[in-house]
Parts: C-alpha cells; structure tokens; sequence
C-alpha cells in the first residue's frame, strides 16, 4: 500500500524551533527517525516540496523509499543505450538527481568475453562484513538496498537494454547539501588533473590545491572531487610508472639533449642493467663553471628519492655571493670509486681547467677520489664539521674549560707558526698532548686550519655548510616519496627560483647605484664595476682606512715592510703590508684579497699614504664584476635554451577561464543576460559531446603522461640503497651532556636509553616486587611515577 507523507517545511521547523507538539502523532516512526538525523539547513533544502514516499514490502514490514524526481531522467524498462558507458552515466545521472551512489554489482560475459549482462546497484547494496578484529577505520555502509539497474546486450542489434529496473531504496536517501561527497558523483576530470600535476610540481600542498580548486568553482560543493580524491590520483601515478622510472629519466635527459646540445648526461649501469650512477648538467650549468668555476664545494644528501640514492650537487659562489649550481649527480653508494666516477664525469663535461678548490667535509672516499680524479686542486675540509666534533672527542670538562682557547686558536692566528706555537701550548695545559683524535687532526691542519689554507682563493668559504643550506632550500621542493623523473622536474623549478633570484640581483646593479661613504674616487669607480654584494664588502674596507696608522718597519732594495694598526685601540693588533719593488705587488699579513678576493683595509691604507686614487687591477679579481659573465661564451657550450610552445589543455583552459570570468561578470547582472548564457552554454556542451563522440576522446579517464615511459631502453630503476651517513645528525655538546643526566626511575641509572616503562630491571620483577621496589603503595600505579 503506498502512502505518501506531504507537509509544510515551516511548520516543520517551528516545531523544531522550539513550539512543543507531538510530532508522533502526525507521521511514522521512520519520519520521525529521519527527521532527527537531518539538520535545518538540510531541511530547507527540500523546500515545500513532497516528502520521500514509501512503500511497505508485502513480504517485509521494511519500508522502501522512492526518490522523487523528474520523470524525463528515469530509467524505463526496454530503454536502449548504445554502449555500457552510456547505461552508467543514465543511471548516476539519475542517482545525482534522487540523491544516493551507485557502483557496478556484477558482470557476465560470454565465450568471446564480450560483456552480455551487467548490474548496476545502489552503493548501500548488500550486507557488511567486518570482524570483530578487523582493523578497518571506515564505518559501515551496506544496509541491504535492493535498488538496481540491469541491462543485457541487445540481441536484436547494437547496444544494451534495460531489462529490470528496482527503485524503491531501504534507507533514507541524503540531502542535496550532502550529494557531493557520493563516491560516483566525484571525479577528478582531465583539466583538474593537469592542473594538480602542475601545482604539484610547484611544491603547492593537497590543501592549497583544493583551495585553487574551490575558488575556480565558486564552493568545495562545486569542485566534483574530494582531497581524498586527489590524494589517490597521484597514488595512481605513482603505480603506473612504477618500473619505468629509469626509463623515464631518460626520456627527459633525451629530450633535453634535443631542445639543446649543451645539455650532457651519463647514466652508469650494472651488469643485469640496473641504474647505479648518474650525472647531468644543462648549459647554464656549464657556462657557471666557466665563469666561476674555480672553487667547488661538494656534499651529498639523502631523503630525496624513493630509492634512498644520494644525490650529489656540486656547488660554487657567483659574482652576487650566491649559490650556483655545476652539475647534479645520483649515486647509489659512498665508495671512493664512486666519487672518482663523478668527478671525472664532471670535468669531461665542463669547460675549462679543474676547479683551484674543492672543499668537503672530512671523508675517506671522497679524499681518495679527489687525489685520484683532481690531483691538482687543493682539497679543503669543512672546518665546521671538524670544530663541531670537539664536544664528543676530547670529554665534557675538556671541553668546557678549554673549548674557547682552541677555538681562538683556530679562528685567530694569522701563521703556521703562530698556531703551531699556540696549539702546542694549549694541548700541553691541558694534558691532551697524547689525545689521538687532536693528533689526527693537527697532522692535517694544512687541510683546514685558516691559517695554512688562507693564501688559497676559497670566496670567503671555510666550510661547506654552502652545500648543506642549498640542501635544506632544495628540500622544500621533495620529498622521498619522490621518482627520479619526479625528482629532476622539480628539482628544476626550485633551481628556477635561485636563476630568477640572480637575474633579479642582476636587473638591480644595472639599474640601482649605491649610497657612498666617502669622498674616494676609488669608492665611486669600484660602486660601478662591482656588484652590490661585492661592493658592500670592499665600501666597509675602504671606509676604516682612515683610523689606520701606516708606519714603516723595514726597507731594503727588494722589499719593504710597512706596518699598519689602528690608532684608537691600544693593544689592537697590527698587521704587515710588504711590497715587492721589482713587481710592485702589495700584500698583506691578513691574506684577505688572496683568500676573499676583496682588498683589505690595510693594503687600502697603504695605497692611501702612497697617493694612489685607482685601485690598481690586480686587486679586482672579474669574477665579482658586473661584467664577470660577459664575452666569455664558447660555441661548443651550445645556444640558449628555446622554451618548447606550451599548448597543452592548462593552458587553452586558463584561457576559457579568464573569458568564462569576463563573460559570466557581465551575465549575472539581470535575468535576461543569465538565459542567453544558459542557451549558449547548453548548446555548446551538446556541440562538444558530439565532437568528442565521434573523435571517441572521451572515453578516456586517465590522464597521458608528458612523456613516454620509455619502456624501449631495457634500463631497470636502481635498488634502495642504505647511506652511510642517512638519518644521522649531528649533536653538539648541550644536547649529549642533557641525555647523559637522563635518569631512569626504575634502575635509577643515569645515562640510559629507556625509563621505567621498559626497564630491563623492573621487567624481570613481578608486578607487586616493582612496586615495593619503587615505594609505592598498593593503590598506586607504577606508570603514574613522573619521568626524569
């Protein structure tokens, strides 16, 4: 018997509001149910128009309830489709407007396993299945609905037709507000998934896409698709490229070989042509090395790829104090053979002589590669990593009473003789004369004390935290969630921030002069010719030459020796200036210019008391010029980059959009102007379907990749790998001594990795022994003891 259930939805929330009826005594209990779980909103929506209807089985007391809809988008018995395609987009269509998902039940295909029979269910069919053990977090959603759609194949001819057609449902259907978050009713459609792909390779969160995504379609209701959604969409990238990552990479090395001949690239294979090494660098990575090639700095880092390769940038300063880039490299292991295949790679591949410097923190491999591969650049270690290992190695008093005095002695002395003297001094005092580790490093202080390696040009760099700060800026843009396709594309659109940072650096020296300190015309001619970075440097210099005293200490037929201190400070350190007649060259105790390449103060002093107004070019080093990268290109390097014509569907949609925007502006406005736009917008979708019927694109969901998975090559992705150094981090002294005072509450030993949950004492005793133990009362318990 079908009854129908017709009431004022004013009248409804009123009651609701807050005047007290029975509402009992006016609808059925499953009302009354479903009007509890509908909030007032969602009550509004409905508007006054008819309830759900219901209808009782006659073989169940279960109520069945018929959506209300328009009669023209319901399925009919013996209606015809052309393709399985066309019965699933009927059906949800329909399921959009009543208000519930739908998803394929079953399928039947025949000897030529063509489909001949397919069911099509509301998502609530069937019963749920979960153990009481079972770990799944997702409520339970089957409540045994009997609606369904089933088409066979249309012997008569092409096409499918419905052959039954149940559409009572045995739960309440959701809300117009809610329909939106039904599975079928989502999707991520081929333009959103570009435009999340691009976002992606920009570093932009899943969140902050959907935020793109929601002021595009005026709601998070309008989107058509979930986070969750997006989510499982790169998951599914991820798994259809598995196995031809490799491949892929070479793909894109090929390809940019082929915009450019300056681009380079070598990838190292094993035996069963697996990926182990791998080395690239595109041209402007190659005139960088000619322009400022002659200091490196080299570290690997880790966490930057699925694979835990490591990835080895090789590194250098330009004319701006900035970072740039030399070359890029996947290594999968730390061995010295390693290394030496990297750095011989690189030298083939750039222009010009071996670096003058490379520096590196103190590794065994690398130092065996380096004296292999590089046997004529000095190799610095990072100083860095060496003083921060002073904590650890020469015991916490040590430390504490004679950490300063070390440090002094590092960082201050001016000589080799002077820090021999003063090291050997301090080692004495403090009974570390036999220390093995001080004697290991004193033995290659020619390596890392300033005082040996300042005479060596190194662009005021001591250590190679250049390298690790570059690592920690790269790693905003990856993940080790990443590919190694993955992995270059965006490696590459974070190296375009640090390229756009020094043309922005570049646009400014052309067009902005700096505020000058003095009346020097050499301050105003070297504002000029340096850049900014480079002038600040050599403007600071210049402008304390004034409180310096040059004296003269020594004078013979070559030489003269001239002192200079400054006047005001009693007890201030002088240095010496000595000049070689037969050269004129001027150089300091300091070593400055040798070492930063920026004339010092005293050098400037002395050709202050020598009247000479123009700093003579021996003391401008090209490189920290505004003009260090130009007339310097070779041929061979190849031309400038040509940037392919993007065309893709990104692009035309953001054109679609801005008209949309312009045109909609405009529209809104009045009645008339929304139906010509509703016209001409239907009529266009009906256009569109047609083209893309008969061109038959739209049956793809997918999305194609931007390149091949050049499966043609034979090379296999590489095996994860375990580095030696990943996961590990350095802790200074503070932090040791603080885990050292740790306490565990339950041995009462000091110094222990665990506390009084794990305790191995407290673990082998019973339960009320531990107690006894601890003082504690039979009430209490033992895991409410506070913690050391």
């Amino acid at each position: 018997m079908l009854r129908q259930c017709r009431f004022d939805v004013t009248v409804i929330i009123t009651e609701i509001e807050g005047i007290e009826l029975n509402l009992s005594e006016f609808f059925d209990a499953e009302i009354l149910a479903w009007m509890r779980l509908q909030s007032i909103d969602d009550i509004q929506q409905l508007s006054p128009s008819p309830f759900q209807p219901f209808e009782e089985s006659a073989n169940s007391s279960e109520a069945l309830y018929i959506p209300q809809v328009k009669n023209e988008v319901i399925p009919k018995i013996t209606q015809q489709f052309i393709s399985l395609e066309d019965v699933f987009k009927a059906y949800n269509d329909y399921a959009f407007e009543a208000d519930f998902s739908v998803r394929i039940h079953s399928s039947k295909t025949d000897k030529n396993r063509e489909t001949i029979r397919k069911e099509y269910v509301c998502f609530k069919e069937g019963e749920s299945k979960c153990s009481e053990a079972s770990q799944r977090q997702r409520g339970l959603t089957r409540e045994k609905c009997g609606a369904k759609l089933t088409v066979v194949k249309n012997r008569s001819g092409e096409g499918f037709v419905v052959t039954q057609f149940v559409e009572g449902h045995s739960h309440p259907l959701t809300t117009p507000r809610k329909k939106h978050f039904l599975k079928s009713h989502r999707r991520v459609s081929v333009a959103q998934k570009v435009l999340t792909q691009q976002l992606s390779a920009a570093n932009v969160s899943t969140s902050q896409q959907m935020s793109v995504l929601e002021l595009q379609a005026g709601g998070l209701e309008n989107v058509g698709c979930l986070r969750r959604d997006i989510h499982n969409f790169r998951r599914d990238m991820r798994k259809y490229v598995d196995g031809h990552d490799a491949n892929m990479l070479k793909d894109l090395f090929e390809t940019e070989k082929e915009k450019n001949t300056g681009f380079t690239y070598i990838i190292e294979e094993d035996d069963e042509h697996r990926l182990i090494h791998c080395f690239w660098a595109d041209v402007t990575y190659r005139k960088s090395y000619e322009y400022f090639g002659d200091v490196v700095v080299f570290d690997t880092t880790y966490n930057t790829n699925k694979y835990r390769l490591m990835f080895a940038p090789l590194l250098g300063v330009n004319h701006h104090g900035q970072t740039t880039l030399f070359g890029c490299a996947f290594l999968s292991d730390e061995k010295s053979e390693s290394f030496e295949w990297l750095f011989k790679e690189f030298l083939k591949a750039m222009p010009g002589p071996p670096p003058k410097i490379i520096i590196t923190d103190q590794d065994r491999a690398m130092t065996r590669a380096i004296a292999c591969a590089l046997p004529n650049t000095f190799h610095r270690y990072c100083i860095w990593h060496i003083v921060s290992k002073f904590s650890k190695k020469i015991g916490a008093l040590a430390y504490k009473e004679h950490y300063e005095e070390f440090k002094k002695c590092i960082w201050n002395s001016e000589s080799p003789e002077e820090f021999d003297a003063t090291w050997a001094y301090i080692v004495g005092k403090s009974n570390l004369s036999t220390h093995q580790w001080l004697q290991s490093m004193y033995e290659i202080r020619d390596r890392w004390v300033p005082a040996y390696t300042r005479h060596i040009f190194s662009a005021h760099m001591t250590s190679s935290q250049r390298a690790e700060i570059s690592h920690a800026f790269f790693k905003r843009y990856l993940s080790d969630k990443n590919s190694m396709y993955e992995f270059v594309t965006q490696f590459e659109r974070a190296l375009a921030r640090l390229r756009h940072n020094e043309l922005d650096l570049d646009h400014k020296d052309m067009n902005e002069k700096p505020i000058l300190k003095t009346s020097w015309s050499m301050e105003k001619k070297l504002s000029e010719l340096y850049t900014l970075h480079s002038f600040k440097k050599f403007q600071e210099e210049i402008f304390q030459v004034n409180a310096y005293v040059v004296t003269i200490l020594h004078e013979d037929e070559c030489r003269s020796v001239w002192k200079v201190h400054r006047e005001e400070m009693e007890g201030s350190r002088g240095r010496e200036v000595l000049v070689d007649k037969s050269s004129n060259r001027v150089s300091c105790s300091c070593q400055m210019f040798e070492f930063d390449g920026i004339p010092c103060r005293h050098l400037l002093a002395y050709l202050s008391l020598m009247q000479i107004r123009e700093l003579p070019s021996a003391y401008m080093l090209q490189r920290w010029t505004k003009t260090s990268k130009a007339g310097r290109v070779f041929d061979d390097l190849g031309s400038h980059q040509k940037e392919i014509c993007d065309s893709s569907l990104l692009v035309r949609r953001q054109g679609i959009f801005r008209l949309a925007y312009t045109v909609l502006d405009y529209a809104v406005l009045d009645v008339e102007g929304t139906e010509i736009v509703q016209e001409a917008l239907l009529s266009s979708q009906k256009k569109i379907e047609f083209v893309r019927g008969s061109c038959q694109y739209g049956s793809t969901s997918s999305i194609q990749l931007p390149i091949s998975l050049g499966s043609q090559h034979g090379l296999k992705e590489p095996q994860k790998v375990r580095a030696k150094g990943c996961g590990k981090r350095l802790k200074g002294g503070k932090e040791k001594a603080v885990k050292k005072s740790r306490k565990c509450h339950g041995c009462g030993l000091l110094g222990q990795s665990h506390d009084k949950r794990n305790c191995p004492k407290l673990m082998n005793m019973s339960s009320q022994d531990a107690r006894n133990y601890m003082g504690l009362r039979n009430g209490d318990d033992i895991r409410m003891v506070p913690y050391a």
